[in-house]
């Protein structure tokens, strides 16, 4: 039988996705916007462009993306630590904005989105952390054996399309970055490119045509 996630599962990996747009904006835009884009990231981690602690963010989002994609491929070895090691990481850092006298806003300047999240990220990062200590410890348990999720003809076109869109961020992020309908353009095609990231390694499964009733003569 072909290995399909359990809806825990997809409930911690959309979570994941979730707390994955902070992390894959900024390696994005820092790479093909060049030293004029600004960010900051996990637990004070900042730079422009390219410089400053963004080998750390690539690390980060390293991490990020093989979780999802062994998620995803049906949650080998080393997916339980490697999610274990995100959640942690994302409870130490919304922890020290819960536990802090100062604001923390996220802003996007480019969307225009500024809003509070020093109250709101750190019980849903607890509860989350909690929920994937459960999964381990059942999947740890089990005693299933599944065939590992085949790679179908939908999961090869969604990654080409994927690795389709960077030639046109780079073209909006680099070249239009002064112009804010183009810019705006740029960072929703690299929210929607994380999402497709993820699609490209969803366990799709196949449509078998239905056998039609034989007929007797």
């Amino acid at each position: 039988m072909e290995w399909k996630p359990d809806r825990l599962l997809v409930l911690i990996l959309l979570y994941v996705i979730l707390s994955g747009f902070m992390f894959w904006l900024p390696i994005i835009r820092g790479l093909f916007d060049g030293p004029t884009y600004t960010w900051s990231g996990w637990m004070g981690l900042g730079g422009s462009g390219i410089g400053g602690q963004y080998w750390l963010l690539l690390i980060l989002v390293s991490l990020m993306t093989s979780i999802v994609i062994l998620g995803w491929r049906g949650a080998q070895k080393p997916f339980h630590w490697l999610l274990l090691t995100w959640f942690i990481l994302l409870v130490i850092e919304s922890g020290s904005w819960f536990f802090s006298s100062e604001k923390v806003h996220f802003k996007g300047d480019t969307l225009g989105l500024n809003f509070s999240l020093e109250k709101i990220i750190f019980p849903f990062d607890v509860f989350f952390l909690v929920l994937t200590c459960l999964w381990i410890i059942r999947d740890k348990r089990s005693t299933s054996h599944f065939q590992s999720p085949s790679w179908k003809r939908l999961n090869r076109n969604l990654l080409i399309v994927f690795f389709c869109f960077f030639p046109i961020q780079l073209v909006l992020l680099r070249f239009f970055d002064n112009n804010r309908i183009f810019d705006q353009i740029g960072v929703i095609l690299t929210i929607f490119q994380w999402i497709l990231l993820n699609l490209s390694f969803y366990p799709w499964q196949s449509r078998k045509p239905q056998k039609s009733p034989s007929r007797r003569s």
